[in-house]
């Protein structure tokens, strides 16, 4: 049996403070990924890390009388920890400021400058530290200002090397044209050749002189390596990424936000060509957060501290939330009091009373034992519309439409209700129709051992709970056997003295 394998990976993030809730979307989004892709039977490698160098570190750094070192080291300390409480799975934790990383760096940065892909010359031009990038006199406002955070540039003018990106420009344009879902959604393609790729792209400055926390360039202790040239080839400078650079047979997804798009769908593309290395699958980009203020950035002070709010709300909440009202492809708004009218109307009233009625039905009118299946003609439309619910979230997922999917969950909740409503289970019970009644009773537990299944991915901890509750074996349900309607015949449930989950007080 042929083994698929599927690594994905996240931005590394950026440890100059605190991540916000829009750092914790990104691995949110790509736990759920990590989670369904294991569930197909996938060997999935996960990995996310830190992007520890940059001006903008130096700069924090001396205003809080602290070394870089200290301050990243400190700040990564916070991500592992919010990972833990969000439930995030196992993953590598890959740091641009660990000696393996210097190594490997230095030895790429020789070997392209020893094939001619990088050579010696002078910048001249306008950079913004906030969002560590090289900006052209075409793209910044007013001449002066950053056209992606609006903050002021700064004039650089300084020796420096560069990279011969202009040498596989017409090599990326075949690979998007025979490729047309490398990066998705389609309209972040459609502004990348809009505003970046209709026209040849220039060559990339990849060094500063100008500050010190960086890797030093080999035999030039003056000057760093670009922040940005450095920190995308963590993807390949661990142990799983290198492997599975190497290996054509692996499904490679990098999931990013879209204010990264062009260092993910032109730069690092172009630095794979150069060390011959397969391109990614795909490379996926989310939207942001919003807030009433706008997009959430530390950079504008409008942050939710994820940390913050899992002292007052689940972390299943916050994961179905943000894949349920964030449109995984585009943006969507954000504030504690949608989250907390979500809690009510999906995790109260709707999945945790739906668990408390067909339990409660089961002990009132069979003892507590789910019943044995048989077919019944008239519950046919019910087992199609089942089938044809997991086929739906499967091709949602499969697609990367998150939310889509997600919907899938919604409406096999809301179906399985107005089945509750139309067959009316009480008044089979009280006509004594108990044959038809125990097939409906046995349809209904079936129904929430789906979608605890399908939730698994979402929300692992509210699954297990309801697995607990209906006596499901985690180790034993899988896809081949989750539409099995005899899987848990004659099984005695527990009887559910309270909801999963509570009314807010």
């Amino acid at each position: 049996m042929v083994v698929k394998t599927f690594f994905i990976t996240t931005p590394i993030f950026y440890p100059n403070d605190r991540l916000h809730l829009g750092h914790a979307y990104a691995m949110i989004m790509a736990d759920i990924i990590v989670r369904y892709k294991s569930s197909q039977g996938y060997q999935v490698y996960f990995q996310t890390g830190s992007d520890d160098h940059g001006e903008k570190i130096e700069k924090k750094a001396l205003s809080l009388n602290s070394s870089p070192q200290e301050l990243v080291d400190k700040n990564v300390s916070l991500f592992q920890q919010l990972w833990k409480e969000l439930g995030i799975l196992e993953h590598v934790f890959y740091r641009t400021s660990s000696p393996n990383h210097h190594f490997k760096i230095k030895n790429i940065f020789t070997k392209l400058l020893e094939q001619g892909d990088i050579y010696l010359s002078e910048y001249q031009g306008k950079y913004c530290i906030t969002c560590e990038d090289y900006v052209s006199k075409s793209k910044a406002i007013n001449h002066n200002f950053c056209p992606t955070c609006q903050a002021e540039l700064r004039t650089i003018n300084e020796p420096a090397y560069f990279l011969r990106v202009s040498k596989y420009y017409s090599q990326l344009i075949e690979h998007y044209r025979k490729n047309p879902d490398f990066l998705l959604p389609n309209n972040a393609r459609k502004e990348l050749f809009s505003n970046f790729l209709k026209e040849e792209i220039p060559n990339l400055c990849i060094t500063r002189s100008d500050i010190n926390w960086g890797i030093p360039v080999p035999g030039q202790q003056k000057m760093v390596i670009y922040v940005w040239f450095e920190a995308l080839l963590n993807y390949i400078n661990s142990a799983e990424g290198e492997n599975k650079f190497n290996d054509s047979k692996a499904e490679i997804v990098h999931l990013i936000g879209k204010e990264i798009v062009r260092f993910h769908a032109i730069y690092w593309p172009i630095i794979l060509f150069f060390l011959n290395k397969r391109l990614p699958n795909k490379i996926l980009v989310h939207g942001w957060l919003i807030t009433p203020t706008g997009k959430m950035s530390k950079s504008k002070g409008n942050v939710f501290d994820p940390l913050g709010l899992l002292k007052k709300y689940p972390a299943d909440l916050i994961r179905t939330y943000l894949i349920a009202k964030i449109n995984f492809f585009q943006d969507g708004v954000f504030s504690e009091d949608l989250l907390s009218n979500f809690y009510q109307d999906f995790l109260v009233n709707n999945l945790s009373n739906l668990v408390s009625r067909i339990s409660k039905m089961v002990h009132l009118y069979n003892g507590g034992i789910i019943p044995e299946f048989n077919s019944d003609k008239s519950l046919e439309n019910y087992h199609h519309e089942c089938l044809y619910l997991v086929k739906e979230f499967q091709v949602k997922m499969d697609k990367y439409k998150l939310t889509d999917a997600f919907c899938q969950i919604k409406n096999f909740l809301d179906s399985s209700n107005k089945m509750i409503s139309d067959l009316v289970p009480w008044k089979l019970f009280q006509e004594k129709k108990y044959i038809f009644l125990n097939q409906v009773l046995n349809h209904l537990v079936n129904r929430i051992k789906i979608i605890s299944f399908l939730l698994n991915s979402i929300i692992p901890n509210t699954s297990k709970e309801i697995y607990k509750v209906f006596n499901i074996n985690s180790d034993e349900i899988n896809w081949d056997n989750c539409l099995n309607f005899s899987f848990l015949s004659k099984v005695k449930i527990k009887k559910v003295e309270k909801h999963l989950y509570e009314p807010r007080k």
